[in-house]
């Protein structure tokens, strides 16, 4: 019996060929996503590892369903570096001096909170597929090709979409400020 050889006789084969796509990508592209991640999206040097490993993580996970494995490592590596901030957003901590912090623009607020109170009810009059397109632009720094693999559709579509959603809304909002709904 063989090395590579079950208890049956029949030879196993190495599960080496996954492995190997995960290791030549790793090495060929884990220098250019720690620096879209450092780079472009202003990651820590630590954190930007801790991201691309993520990335190649899920990438390990899924590389038998990906057709072009660069091209979906650059866009998981942004979107990754994304959620970095979103979550960095939400935890992190008040300045110790936070209670003497006075709003510089705090005679406007009552003006900036009707402002967002009227985009609120502005949205709810467009259509659902809007509405998740404004959020996953917006407020969740999708791009426009990530929402475009997210609706199974062209990029072209998207950003057609998102023009008319922006017109839809921008209607809505002046109907609204005006008292016309």
């Amino acid at each position: 019996m063989g090395p590579n050889s079950d208890d049956d006789g029949s030879s196993a084969k190495p599960a080496t060929g996954r492995v190997c796509v995960v290791e030549d990508a790793y090495r060929d592209l884990s220098g250019l996503l720690r620096d879209i991640a450092e780079k472009k999206f202003h990651i820590p040097p630590l954190d930007a590892a801790g991201v691309v490993n993520e990335v190649f993580t899920s990438f390990m996970l899924r590389q038998d369903s990906i057709r072009d494995p660069r091209q979906w490592l650059i866009g998981a590596a942004c979107h990754a570096s994304r959620a970095y901030w979103r979550t960095a957003g939400k935890t992190s901590q008040l300045p110790l001096d936070y209670s003497d912090t006075i709003d510089p623009d705090s005679s406007q607020l009552e003006g900036r909170i009707v402002d967002r109170v009227t985009m609120a009810r502005a949205l709810e009059h467009l259509g659902p597929k809007c509405r998740e397109t404004l959020q996953m632009y917006y407020a969740e720094g999708y791009s426009a090709a990530e929402i475009a693999v997210h609706f199974g559709t062209t990029v072209g579509y998207v950003n057609q979409l998102l023009h008319t959603c922006r017109k839809r809304v921008k209607q809505a909002y002046d109907a609204l400020r005006e008292g016309k709904r």
